[in-house]
């Protein structure tokens, strides 16, 4: 998914980096020396600073603090701040920030750092953002330029506006740091950089200074061949030619020729792993008619691998994993089922490349990720929570602000609700309600209103009457600042839902769900209480990707379930990335058009994908305009 949070500040933010970018340029590299008093115990401090120790700097400054004027002490306090969350002792920073009032830090830019800096470090995106934006970075020491800089690149990349972030960490880059900080902010570099797509990182180019530039060429001409390691080994080597004494030859260029060794893709045999009875035989089906189709239809030219198909289920996973690589598979796809990809990376190895068809619980939670493979596992699955999320990107790209949720009550609504929470409130969204509901008739109406709070004012009726002791007149309200309403739920379910929505005066209140509330077949009649709902879904299902192959389908697989459509297009995307896996984990900005989404990588090897939006008019899903 590729969102960019809609803050102006972002884009403000982003004007002055590139302006500051420029000043920068025209000078070499500059000492690290905050703008205080020249003592000899400020001497010290700046000495520990300007030699990476952090912490004894900060306690230097802290102490210098206490025995300053309210001026300098707010100052010295500011640049302990900083120190400690340069030697990662954020509870420290924080314990000298709150002694400081909101006045003192607006008043002083240096104190508006501060705050910001230690803000992202508890991950305060919105609010640290503000801070920024008090600040006039001329009035800052070079230090604490590097710091701003460091802290707008941060939460550039939480905020997704990747663009914003490299040209903020590149212009940290021009002032003086220790070698284990320099090291980690090349790394961010490159991090921002692998992100932006080829056409962003033109764009950049085209508007960048001589410094940005030296890291934009090195983008331009590794990413592009990430899948091959001569081609990538010479790309480094002439981009080296050209920049000898760049910085990204501390690290970052060393680091590329290592990588280089392992990226290359060459498959030469395939083993397919797929359960091919109970629950999951339909699916597998329709996943191995997908994947064949894919395979067949790759160019004929004597390097199209041998695919082999395998039963699989969770009990003989690892067995039968250990069958195909015995027998010369040097790539495995699969298996399906989650309980059987957690039994696999369960291993203590994985010996070959691996796509797994389900994504485990530990890709799912960022707090529970262990690269237990290296770069060997991938995972790739149609997952309800990455919907869920790619709701709350697009109803805050689309200007809304406060949100009510309305789901199931069972463990896959609580999923989702958790998800589009979860990033709705990381992009500065803010959640009103989170409502349940039944599938039971009566439980409907019960749950609209509790989701608009109408119970709440129904009983507010209630107690009056009691109070008057009579009977009176009264019109239930909805509450009325809820911007958007996000509805998690199967067709029978929202059919239901919406059509309540509108009877209790929340019609002109946008409604988003995800793929589910779509049956995937085009139903008028059923459909015709969704209409207005918003829905991300797949490229294939609306003939926007693949057509022929797409025709092919609804010819020649005439009697077909409504979900085959969506899991044949599964097997033809997981062929068809196979080549790819490494760019793909890589370089997070690098995208494949796919049946299923624009298809991308994380950095663990966890493919996920962009969908496209319709909304049901007249019962039938439109696409909207990109």
């Amino acid at each position: 998914m590729s969102f960019c949070l809609p803050l102006n500040s972002a884009y403000r933010c982003y004007s002055l980096v590139l302006c500051l970018i420029l000043a920068a340029g025209c000078g070499s590299r500059q000492v690290a020396e905050p703008t205080l008093p020249t003592t000899m115990a400020t001497e010290d401090a700046i000495a520990h600073l300007r030699a990476g120790n952090f912490s004894r700097a900060a306690a230097e400054f802290a102490l210098l603090s206490l025995n300053s004027g309210s001026t300098e002490s707010s100052r010295y306090r500011a640049m302990a701040v900083l120190a400690y969350l340069d030697g990662d002792d954020p509870e420290s920073a924080a314990l000298l920030l709150s002694e400081m009032s909101s006045v003192e830090i607006i008043k002083s830019p240096v104190l508006a750092l501060a705050r910001a800096a230690s803000d992202n470090f508890d991950g305060g995106t919105s609010e640290a953002m503000e801070q920024l934006e008090l600040i006039d970075v001329r009035k800052l020491s070079m230090y604490q330029r590097n710091v701003y800089y460091r802290t707008l690149g941060r939460l550039s990349i939480l905020n997704r506006s990747y663009s914003v972030a490299s040209a903020a960490f590149i212009a940290a880059d021009a002032y003086a740091l220790p070698e284990t900080k320099r090291v980690s902010l090349h790394k961010n570099i490159w991090r921002a950089l692998s992100h932006m797509d080829d056409a962003a990182i033109h764009a950049a180019y085209s508007n960048g200074s001589s410094r940005e530039k030296g890291w934009l060429e090195l983008g331009l001409s590794v990413l592009p061949n990430l899948h091959n390691n001569v081609e990538i080994t010479v790309a480094i080597e002439n981009w080296q030619t050209k920049h000898p004494e760049h910085a990204a030859n501390l690290w970052l260029v060393p680091h590329l020729y290592e990588l280089s060794e392992s990226l290359s893709i060459q498959i030469r045999h395939i083993a397919l792993l797929l359960p091919f009875d109970g629950t999951y035989g339909n699916a597998s089906i329709a996943i191995r008619d997908g994947f064949l189709s894919a395979w067949y239809m790759a160019p004929k030219n004597g390097n199209r691998p041998t695919v082999s198909v395998y039963y699989v289920d969770a009990d003989r996973v690892n067995a039968v994993y250990d069958t195909a690589v015995t027998n010369g598979a040097d790539l495995i796809v699969g298996p399906l089922k989650k309980s059987a990809v957690e039994t696999l990376i369960a291993r203590d190895e994985i010996p070959v490349r691996t796509l797994t068809l389900n994504v485990a619980d530990s890709a799912i939670d960022p707090s529970l990720t262990i690269d237990l493979h290296g770069s060997r596992l991938f995972q790739f699955g149609l997952l309800p929570e990455d919907e869920a999320a790619g709701v709350a990107e697009k109803a805050r790209a689309d200007g809304f602000l406060r949100a009510v949720t309305l789901a199931p009550a069972t463990p896959w609504g609580t999923r989702l609700t958790k998800e589009f929470s979860h990033r709705w409130q990381q992009l500065g969204g803010i959640l009103l309600n989170e409502a349940t509901y039944d599938d039971q008739e009566n439980s409907y109406a019960e749950s609209v209103k509790n989701a608009l709070n109408i119970d709440q004012s129904e009983a507010r009726a209630v107690a009056l009457q009691q109070a008057l002791n009579q009977t009176i007149q009264f019109e239930p309200r909805r509450r009325a600042d809820i911007d958007m309403i996000f509805v998690a739920g199967f067709p029978l379910s929202t059919r239901q839902l919406l059509p309540h929505l509108r009877y209790f005066r929340a019609e002109t209140v946008p409604v988003y769900s995800t793929s589910h509330t779509y049956v995937g077949v085009t139903d008028p009649a059923a459909d015709r209480d969704l209409d207005g709902l918003h829905f991300g879904d797949m490229p294939w299902l609306f003939g926007e990707a693949d057509v022929d192959t797409f025709n092919s389908f609804n010819q020649n697989w005439p009697n077909s379930t409504p979900g085959s459509g969506r899991l044949f297009a599964f097997g033809l995307d997981a062929y068809r990335i196979l080549p790819h896996l490494n760019r793909m984990r890589y370089q997070p900005g690098f995208r494949i058009p796919g049946a299923t989404g624009q298809l991308g990588m994380t950095p663990t090897g966890r493919v996920v994908r962009e969908l496209v939006w319709a909304r049901f008019v007249s019962g039938v899903p439109k696409l909207l305009h990109r």
